[in-house]
């Protein structure tokens, strides 16, 4: 009894030091409410009831998943914590064991809730192998996302527009086509308008397409045995939160590569939980075919997603080479052959080299505005791309699109006429100022690794209309002033809490997690599920021009399924990862 009154206090007072740096690392102490203290406390000290045992569940793991462990929790917490920091100024005439003591808090406090979360979904028990489903399964799971779509599309009908939107209109009017947004979207754009010359129409499509792949989401998750009242819970809450439901009425080339990333890692799924014997079958070909064809056809960074995917699955199931090899190239012939001949034929004007140069532009423009290390010859190249002192005035650290769209001081054919030397100039600024040339990276990517926007920060996050003053006349119509006034008070974001939705880092830390969770129950090579939305972004991160939610729409989307597929059993394991 004393034992384990004195347990009981140790974790009181660990609950009490952890809610205490934990509140501090996010504001103030002394401005903290005494009731979020009492609460975080309490929530904490149950969370720490709760994984008491699980070292003796740790123990009954084979040693390279207790290896797994050793690596994966320090250095997950320790970037959770990071992309949590926010202006910490209140710290600073603290004493540095205080400042110690937070930050380590806040690192344990991140593991504690962490461990709870793989504790409780290795708790929770799916039958190993697979059943009979109907196909219909799939038509009744996409209700729910199908529903809020509907909601959003009635509430800002047709649709919604921007500038990169209208310019796809265009080209589907005049035919004069520009590779600088997918040609194939603009395809897709002009036949729909054959059905229905209206925005209307490409929103209408794209919230169908989204509602079937989650549907289909459903379906596998029922054919895999998972929970169906979990399977109804996933989908409400990807219906009921706004981010998915608003996306899929923006006419954005986006939302369609978004929807298709989603459907061809649910298809690698199939793959890697039915070891590669999946692809014998003719419906799955067809499926993959489909969802291969948009994956490379409708964003850019589609295709190297696509192959590098390909590659490692045709390693992983080399036994079978026959049935995946075929598929594989067959979509290559199709992306080689439209983007080559076809579009050389209809004079498809290609997309602008300097859309992969954010990323080095932001850099230079940091070291000139920071004056960093420069010599007279790079300071005379700089000063050819754009007057020096110009940068300081256009850099934009969230943002490159006020240098690249400053059309006539921004020479970028001097970059275009002499590759190497803009890469010889680049590439030594970066050497000579590391620690600038970081911060420009870190800056220009948060999006994909920042949780918590900061006070000065900016993002877009979506649009409601068509873009106003449009020289194709294109305006909303309020079908239901109550259904529009609702909708515009969901999509509010007026507190932290509301702007964690709509950070795309937040899912990608969740869906590493459960992925992470489905490794434990299962074996290494459920990575390769991860591998298509790992690929994209990083791709994006390399090429991010501006920190707009859509360019990682496909992260709100994956995590509903990564949280799933934590719950699949895949195959039978020697030792029980769970109580």
């Amino acid at each position: 009894m004393k034992k384990t009154y004195l347990t009981g206090a140790a974790y009181l007072i660990a609950a009490l030091f952890l809610a205490f740096t934990a509140i501090f690392y996010f504001q103030p102490i002394r401005n903290a409410h005494p009731l979020l203290f009492i609460g975080i406390t309490i929530g904490l000290f149950g969370l720490l009831l709760y994984n008491r045992s699980l070292v003796q569940i740790v123990k009954q793991w084979p040693r390279a998943k207790k290896n797994s462990l050793a690596i994966f929790m320090p250095l997950f917490t320790v970037l959770v914590a990071l992309s949590l920091l926010g202006d910490q100024q209140y710290l600073a005439d603290n004493h540095w064991v205080i400042k110690v003591a937070v930050y380590v808090g806040m690192i344990l406090t991140t593991a504690v809730i962490v461990f709870a979360i793989i504790k409780l979904l290795l708790s929770i028990q799916s039958p190993k192998g697979e059943r009979n489903v109907s196909p219909l399964y799939v038509l009744l799971y996409m209700l729910p996302m199908l529903g809020a779509s509907l909601f959003m599309f009635i509430a800002f009908y047709p649709a919604a527009m921007t500038p990169d939107s209208l310019s796809q209109w265009e080209q589907s009017e005049t035919k004069e086509f520009t590779n600088w947004h997918p040609v194939m979207f603009t395809w897709l754009i002009m036949l729909l308008r054959q059905i229905w010359d209206s925005p209307g129409s490409i929103a209408l499509f794209q919230l169908i397409a989204l509602a079937l792949t989650m549907g289909y989401m459903g379906y596998l998750m029922r054919r895999f045995h998972v929970n169906p009242w979990i399977i109804w819970t996933v989908l409400l809450a990807a219906a009921i939160i706004p981010v998915n439901s608003i996306m899929s009425i923006i006419i954005w080339k986006d939302i369609l590569y978004s929807t298709s990333l989603l459907f061809f890692s649910l298809l690698i799924l199939v793959l890697v939980k039915t070891k590669g014997l999946e692809a014998k079958k003719v419906s799955f070909v067809l499926l993959f075919l489909l969802g291969s064809f948009m994956l490379v056809f409708f964003r850019h960074n589609g295709f190297p997603v696509f192959l590098i995917t390909m590659i490692a699955a045709l390693i992983m199931y080399r036994k079978m080479w026959k049935q995946l090899l075929p598929m594989t190239l067959g979509i290559i012939i199709i992306h080689q052959v439209i983007t080559g001949p076809v579009y050389t034929s209809l004079d498809v004007i290609p997309s602008d080299p300097q859309e992969a140069l954010s990323i080095p532009t932001q850099q230079i423009a940091n070291i000139v505005t920071k004056d960093g290390d420069m010599t007279d010859e790079q300071r005379e190249y700089i000063n050819q791309l754009m007057p020096l002192e110009l940068w300081p005035e256009k850099y934009n650290p969230s943002s490159v699109d006020p240098i690249k769209f400053s059309w006539g001081e921004y020479d970028r054919w001097v970059i275009y006429d002499n590759p190497k030397l803009y890469a010889k100039h680049w590439s030594q600024l970066v050497l000579q100022n590391p620690g600038l040339a970081v911060e420009a990276f870190l800056d220009e990517t948060s999006l994909v690794w920042q949780m918590r926007l900061e006070e000065d920060g900016h993002m877009n996050r979506f649009v409601t209309n068509i873009y106003y003053g449009n020289e194709f006349n294109l305006l909303n119509k309020v079908i239901s002033s109550k259904v529009t006034l609702v909708a515009q008070k969901v999509l509010r974001v007026d507190t932290e809490a509301e702007e964690f939705l709509w950070r795309p880092a937040v899912y990608l830390f969740l869906i590493t997690l459960f992925i992470y969770v489905a490794y434990l129950r299962n074996n290494w090579r459920v990575w390769l599920i991860l591998l298509p939305i790992a690929l994209n972004t990083a791709a994006v991160m390399a090429t991010m021009p501006a920190q707009d939610f859509r360019y990682l729409f496909n992260t709100s989307l994956f995590m509903y399924a990564a949280l799933l597929i934590s719950l699949i059993k895949f195959e039978k394991e020697d030792k029980p990862y769970h109580e």
